[in-house]
């Protein structure tokens, strides 16, 4: 039995997206836990096991047989959760319903197409979450972004492992979702160039986060030193990133805004790239 000071070690039969599934609600006691104080020791085991991790999360993607419903209507209830306010704020701030040329969200990803999208089939598959920002590159490509709030304890491995789960499963369903993403794009934008049938370059995969996130996890925020990332951990981290470069174009960044409580949506300002390697150098 796993102790409360050992680290937990990852399965090779599991893809990326189990990964982060809590061992004490993962049906088949296969779930593994991020654990901030051994992300050194964690990064350097996903690298080990980096191969079989990748082709599981290939394999296992789900296949939607109802079509992928990427419109979004009016927004209706206020969302109870505060990633979920952060998400909708983005998105009715970048979503591109003005046409091309609208206020965008960052230089790599102009657009968000929408928010909170499921890739799984049916409800009793607990594989797989949403991903919560799907935004649109300047080729008009998807582009994943794993969200976190401002106060969230998940590391930036987790945040890393998430999205990168979502980039293999587009990867994966593209042929099944292009249909969808080019009339999804004529319906916002009027035209759509047409796409390619294999995803063969690169897709831009994003990790975003309030400025208060990013403070905690550097360590610049002295009430907040819990969830500061440990030193010795920045080092492997860059190494699984370089890895998945093989893949994606990965990039960290901020979104401003000002919280305004949970009874109405955050105001958002704007985002910024951020160089995170730059920052733990």
């Amino acid at each position: 039995m796993t102790g409360p000071r050992e680290i937990r070690r990852i399965d090779s039969n599991l893809g990326f997206h189990e990964l982060s599934r809590a061992p004490n609600t993962a049906s088949d006691g296969r779930g593994f836990a991020f654990q901030l104080r051994y992300m050194a020791e964690q990064c350097e085991e996903i690298l080990q096991h980096f191969d079989s991790l990748a082709k599981n999360t290939y394999s296992a993607t789900p296949r939607r047989d109802g079509g992928y419903r990427l419109h979004r209507g009016p927004g209706g209830r206020l969302p109870a959760l505060e990633e979920s306010k952060w998400e909708e704020a983005m998105y009715r701030r970048w979503s591109g319903s003005s046409g091309l040329g609208a206020s965008i969200y960052l230089p790599v990803c102009p657009y968000i197409q929408t928010y909170q999208f499921p890739l799984k089939d049916s409800h009793e598959d607990k594989s797989w979450g949403k991903i919560d920002l799907l935004g649109i590159s300047p080729e008009f490509l998807p582009v994943p972004n794993e969200l976190k709030k401002r106060a969230s304890t998940d590391s930036p491995l987790r945040m890393l492992i998430e999205v990168a789960a979502y980039g293999f499963a587009l990867h994966s369903v593209w042929p099944l979702l292009r249909a969808d993403w080019e009339r999804s794009l004529e319906r916002r934008f009027g035209h759509c160039p047409e796409m390619p049938a294999v995803l063969d370059d690169k897709i831009c995969l994003i990790g975003v986060a309030p400025t208060e996130y990013w403070q905690a996890c550097l360590g610049r925020n002295p009430h907040t030193g819990a969830r500061r990332v440990p030193p010795k951990a920045w080092a492997p981290f860059w190494r699984l990133v370089d890895k998945l470069t093989d893949y994606f174009d990965i990039h960290f960044a901020v979104v401003h805004g000002t919280w305004e409580g949970d009874a109405r949506l955050p105001t958002v300002s704007g985002a910024t790239i951020l160089d995170l390697r730059a920052e733990t150098s």
